[in-house]
């Protein structure tokens, strides 16, 4: 009874009661997360056990299928949040986990910081169909998330049964297969041995760049643009040619992915616009009634002395600045920092006369955006937007964009003009400027200047 008559005492009670309760409630929660953590990390293997798998395999004639998976992240981060991305990153690796290990009795292995390693039995058509499968389940998150086009993904494999085939070849063709699919951009990439060549070539050519730059290996075709009301020539698109001692010619598909890979895409951007400068200059009379389009990465275009270094080389070769127009090229995607730079470099040349060109409109990273972010000039529509509008739908497509750009004061380019239906629904929809193998496909300088 006395101990009732001390109530702060029971209050006291009560609360190391309720403290005790809840740090053991706490601690059978934090015990369950971390084992079902536990649970899922366990389910990615490291990538020794996949070798060693890989090894085993192989002596018994059994198949493999090697997967590489490169995720890149890298634009999501800048355009949004690192911690946006990696909420993104963990649903794809839980749809990978399902795909490539839970469903096939298969096994993946995270591959450095983002990537990842598999290996199945699958035979290649299976194979197939398990990345689109895949594929489709993390597009559906990247929609949902406002990551389309921002964040991407990319698969090489190799199969064999062979024991010649260490895991480490294996892998190295897995990652080649994934590095040839980024360059064509396609979801997958199988090696065998005519794409492992073609790698090898690859390499070769990026080994090679800096010295076909230094050693002026390039050379000028030019592809001409047609005015739709008059059907005359009024410029042309430049093009640029590697003539390589061992390769032969090559054109920029075989080539350009080597330039940006070893980080000379501005160096090869100046380059080729110093070397179309220099060729106007050589015949200003006749030269300088024709506009001349030159095809520039971002990145290039983003750099802050940009605008100072193309009115330089200009200034350089007496150039009219109106004979000049800028292809912004939809080769990446840019931060808000760089996006404000090129904004600055754009205004700042079309104040001085220059055209300024929206390349591939409705592929990769164009968009209606862009029309609003960069003061263009003319908008140049990708050429499978230009031979889908052969149908109903495509042509209503089409049709749209052009009005889209006339309402805002932008010309219009379709290039991809290859038969007369592509010219005749061309013109039906109204289009400004045409360019295409229907009129003219790429030619040397000496038929261009015959031409005019």
């Amino acid at each position: 009874m006395q101990f009732l008559e001390y109530p702060y005492v029971i209050i006291t009670v009560l609360v190391l009661i309720f403290i005790v309760m809840g740090l053991i409630g706490l601690y059978f929660t934090l015990k369950s997360v971390k084992t079902a953590k536990g649970t899922a990390e366990k389910s990615f293997c490291g990538t020794g056990k996949i070798e060693t798998d890989f090894e085993k395999a192989g002596t018994l004639r059994q198949n493999r299928c090697l997967v590489y998976i490169s995720i890149s992240l890298d634009s999501m981060k800048r355009l949004y949040s690192e911690s946006k991305a990696m909420r993104i990153y963990e649903q794809v690796r839980k749809i990978l986990l399902n795909h490539f290990c839970h469903s096939i009795g298969g096994e993946i292995s995270l591959y450095g910081q983002e990537n990842f390693v598999a290996l199945n039995s699958l035979e290649p058509e299976s194979m197939e169909q398990r990345i689109d499968s895949c594929f489709r389940e993390i597009s559906e998150i990247f929609s949902k998330q406002g990551a389309v086009n921002v964040a991407r993904v990319s698969f090489g494999y190799h199969c064999t049964s062979s024991t010649e085939v260490s895991f480490k070849t294996a892998l190295a063709r897995a990652k080649q297969a994934c590095s040839m699919a980024e360059d064509k951009d396609i979801l997958y990439q199988r090696w065998d041995n005519s794409n492992g060549k073609e790698f090898e070539r690859k390499l070769k050519i990026e080994n090679n760049i800096q010295n076909e730059i230094d050693n002026n290996r390039f050379f000028l075709e030019y592809q001409p643009i047609i005015d739709a009301k008059t059907s005359k020539i009024v410029g042309a698109e430049v093009l640029s040619r590697l003539n390589s001692p061992t390769e032969g010619i090559l054109t920029p598909k075989h080539f350009l992915s080597a330039v940006n890979n070893v980080g000379l895409s501005g160096k090869f951007d100046y380059y080729i616009f110093e070397k179309n400068c220099k060729w106007i200059s050589n015949d200003k009379e006749n030269r300088f009634k024709y506009v001349y389009t030159i095809n520039f990465s971002r990145s290039t275009l983003c750099h802050p002395d940009f605008a100072d270094n193309i009115i330089e080389i200009a200034e350089k070769y007496g150039v009219d600045y109106s004979c000049i127009a800028i292809e912004i090229l939809e080769d990446k995607n840019l931060g808000e920092e760089e996006k404000n730079d090129m904004i600055r470099n754009l205004k700042r040349l079309k104040k001085k006369g220059i055209l300024i060109l929206l390349d591939d409109f409705g592929k990769g990273y164009t968009s209606f955006g862009d029309l609003a972010d960069f003061d263009i000039s003319i908008v140049k529509i990708d050429k499978a937007i230009t031979q889908g509008a052969l149908t109903e739908t495509g042509f209503l497509i089409l049709k749209n964009i052009i009005k889209t750009a006339h309402d805002l004061g932008f010309k219009t380019l379709c290039e991809g003009i290859e038969t007369e239906a592509h010219r005749k629904i061309v013109a039906e929809s109204g289009c400004d400027l045409l360019q295409g193998y229907y009129f003219y496909r790429p030619m040397p300088v000496t038929q261009l200047e015959t031409l005019f």
